[in-house]
């Protein structure tokens, strides 16, 4: 089975195609900077040099594979306008969609995001068939994320497949991108917002790509979820397993948000800052959601957040980023 992963260096992609690569499948992995990828070589695993903005240079990258594994996003929260993720989160979709087509691919794996649907309280977990709420319908890379969402749900030429993690945690995080908020909790002193998320082990998410493959139903979207925690209980349980005993200091709603504002005031002078208004109240609220949905269909197992932390933890020792 031959299968072309598109944004292969990423957290996500970098797991599965480990993965996929155990399981047997020969693996294409196409990225902008075949350099990029984690030191490893395998002889069913071939890097393609490729811009999903550009389809003349990613067309040659679909002939003789069955699948296509779509993880290529770009995820920063520094950007000053939609326009800036169109074309990579819109504009790339539409011409993977294409190759897609014109290369009668068997199953298209979408990697989308939880927060294109509304997410929920503890009492009450977001799923599925919940819409996007605010504040994710006023941050601009959700928005691109959701439309992106939305030409694969409205595409029914192709069989597709749509993957929509929460906040991944684990190995291979070589950015890092998730993993930075481990590389927070490694300080003598915390500040942590009054909010929380959902976590989920990385490896959890391919292990349900891999099962899409085969169990996933065309059309349907999947919340990959797993433990729902305020980032106060995240920070004390990393600050458990790495023996670490900083000072946590809770940060007020109305300091995040006034920072949120002088964010959006320096970004009013085209100045590209994670600091916005929408970021500070993305991090007050709990956006927590189901797994039900992922776990009857795709048959999967779920770890801990435990085990997903520990795995960061020795990945980043190991590779110097965290000292012993």
């Amino acid at each position: 089975m031959n299968i072309l992963v598109i944004g292969a260096n990423g957290l996500l992609a970098t797991n599965t195609i480990l993965l996929l690569l155990e399981k047997g499948f020969n693996v294409k992995a196409l990225l902008r900077n075949k350099n990029k990828f984690i030191p490893f070589k395998h002889k069913n695993l071939v890097f393609i040099e490729g811009d999903i903005t550009n389809v003349s240079s990613i067309e040659n990258a679909f002939v003789g594979c069955d699948y296509v594994l779509h993880a290529a996003a770009n995820t920063s929260q520094s950007l000053l306008s939609l326009s800036d993720y169109y074309p990579v989160n819109i504009q790339g979709t539409k011409n993977i969609i294409e190759c897609c087509k014109k290369h009668k691919i068997k199953k298209l794996i979408y990697i989308g995001t939880a927060n294109s649907f509304g997410y929920g309280s503890i009492e009450n977990l977001g799923n599925e068939t919940i819409q996007q709420k605010k504040p994710f319908t006023n941050s601009i890379y959700a928005i691109s994320k959701y439309e992106s969402q939305q030409l694969i749900n409205n595409t029914k030429e192709l069989n597709i497949v749509s993957i929509c993690p929460t906040f991944m945690i684990g190995a291979y995080d070589a950015k890092p991108s998730s993993g930075k908020i481990i590389l927070l909790a490694n300080k003598k002193i915390i500040f942590y917002p009054p909010g929380g998320k959902n976590f989920i082990h990385v490896k959890d998410v391919s292990n349900a790509i891999v099962n899409a493959l085969k169990y996933g139903k065309n059309g349907e979207n999947y919340i990959l979820a797993n433990e729902n925690m305020s980032y106060k209980a995240f920070f004390k349980l990393v600050n458990e397993i790495n023996s670490k005993h900083p000072v946590l200091i809770k940060l007020p709603k109305v300091l995040l948000l006034t920072l949120g504002y002088i964010g959006d005031f320096i970004r009013w002078f085209r100045r590209p800052i994670n600091l916005s208004s929408v970021n500070t109240k993305l991090i007050i609220i709990n956006s927590f959601y189901s797994n039900e949905k992922a776990k009857k269909d795709l048959k999967i197992n779920f770890t801990s957040t435990e085990v997903a932390i520990k795995d960061a933890l020795e990945w980043f020792k190991k590779e110097g980023v965290l000292n012993n």
